[in-house]
């Protein structure tokens, strides 16, 4: 298949949307798919630009977007990207987004005729603190969200969720595409233990000021309110008394970043929380190894992706409880869950105290992720194309069979249709008539009128084809 993925954000922004893209875009390209990429321009490029081969990652002409910036937005109909779409003979179009691009992908969906898979990454309803710093809260509400995600998620063919708690959100808004719960697969290697230099990782722990007997609580991911890393901080001071040699690893950027470091002040934890900023993605897998306890308080994720990074590098994970893990965690098995944030520092000293204990966790979460492979991601999207093909041309073949239904009356329908010559209406052709030019003119009125009978009973026959079905 010609495969066109289309998102709001691509490298070298870094965040679980962007791992999920490239993650798919490699998998299918192995499995002898042509994946092409069409993301916004970094910049103000007037033109569409194509900037990587592999894959072929098309940059579409953006502006700085004033309600919700660092982020852009495009035009919501594309030609261009419609007659680029045409010339790489597309076969379905993927959609990463709900905004600018996403309408991009619907538009060229119509103009091309083809069908859109929509993968819906991000509730919505919990991300509108960000339109203007939160200061139309009243206007931009939750439920307009979701009326919003309602909206938009009718229109593709069909839809790709990664959990079930999404799924079930969605279908109470009022979603009545057929929705695919495909949770997201990752390249399990580059976040493997095995595959770090020993000098390396302690040579990153020196960098960070992370001394020998200093136990990690690991928090990586972007520095956001809606990640809820206040609430691990908030708990530093009961963990300290606990066990004092317990540090927390922040690693990361984001807009929540200077009330955490005013929060670790008013806390007297300082000492306790390292700041380390944001990681280049490559590299990523090597502050998994300064860990020795991946923690996480978030509830706004639609899956979490870091929790799979985390389970690859062999990290306990202590997770909050919540319908987006279920399918993954099992608690006291593969992960610790925690309902109230009061309980974090007995979890805490309950997995860091006892090393039987850790390395239980970490030997069934590394079981676990092993099922969530880039392959098997990439082997169930696939499936969900295949199935969103074949509904797409159903849909055509049903529109056809019932065009005409709508805007012709019940009494044309019921209409007999007569051939030319039993018409009175047509002209017929007269053997006795001897003036050979309007002779010649009759016959060829009379073979338009045969031509149009023979459109107007194919016509019929669909109206009634449809009609019976």
């Amino acid at each position: 298949m010609n495969i066109a993925i289309i998102t709001d954000t691509y490298f070298p922004d870094i965040n679980g949307v962007t791992s999920s893209i490239y993650t798919l875009a490699i998998a299918l390209r192995k499995k002898g798919h042509r994946v092409y990429v069409f993301a916004a321009s970094e910049n103000n490029s007037p033109i569409i630009r194509r900037v990587s081969k592999h894959p072929p990652v098309f940059r579409i002409p953006s502006i700085p977007m004033v309600l919700v910036r660092p982020y852009r937005t495009t035009m919501p109909v594309s030609f261009r990207t419609a007659r680029i779409l045409k010339r790489l003979k597309i076969d379905i179009i993927h959609t990463q987004t709900e905004f600018s691009m996403g309408f991009v992908g619907l538009s060229a969906g119509v103009a091309c005729h083809l069908p859109v898979v929509h993968t819906y990454h991000t509730m919505l309803e919990d991300y509108t603190h960000y339109i203007l710093n939160g200061k139309v809260t009243g206007i931009i509400t939750p439920e307009l969200a979701q009326k919003f995600s309602k909206v938009f998620c009718n229109k593709p063919t069909g839809l790709i969720v990664p959990t079930e708690k999404v799924k079930n959100s969605l279908q109470e808004y009022g979603v009545k595409k057929p929705i695919y719960v495909i949770p997201t697969g990752i390249n399990l290697e580059p976040f493997r233990k095995e595959n770090f230099d020993p000098d390396e990782i302690a040579a990153l722990r020196e960098k960070f000021g992370i001394r020998p007997d200093d136990k990690i609580l690991l928090s990586l991911g972007r520095v956001a309110k809606e990640k809820s890393i206040n609430r691990i901080i908030e708990q530093m001071p009961l963990i300290v008394k606990k066990m004092p040699e317990v540090r927390l690893l922040i690693v990361g950027d984001g807009p929540a970043l200077p009330e955490l470091r005013e929060l670790a002040e008013r806390r007297k934890v300082t000492d306790n929380v390292i700041f380390a900023g944001a990681a280049p993605y490559s590299e990523i897998g090597k502050y998994y190894q300064l860990g020795d306890v991946f923690i996480s308080c978030s509830t706004s994720e639609t899956q979490g992706l870091t929790y799979y990074e985390a389970m690859a590098a062999g990290l306990p994970v202590i997770a909050k409880k919540d319908d987006a893990v279920s399918a993954l965690f099992e608690d006291g098995v593969n992960a610790r869950l925690f309902p109230k944030e009061d309980e974090i520092p007995n979890i805490v000293e309950e997995i860091l105290s006892d090393p039987v204990v850790a390395a239980r966790y970490s030997q069934n979460a590394a079981n676990t992720v092993t099922t969530y492979s880039a392959e098997t991601f990439a082997n169930r999207v696939e499936e969900a194309y295949q199935n969103a093909i074949a509904r797409y041309v159903r849909q055509k073949a049903v529109k056809r069979s019932q065009l005409g239904k709508l805007h012709l009356s019940k009494k044309y329908k019921n209409t007999k249709l007569r051939p030319p010559e039993e018409d009175k209406h047509f002209l017929k052709e007269e053997a006795e008539n001897k003036h050979g030019a309007l002779n010649s003119v009759k016959h060829a009125v009379a073979s338009n009128a045969r031509k149009a009978y023979k459109a107007a009973n194919r016509y019929a026959h669909l109206i009634r084809l449809g009609k019976k079905n």
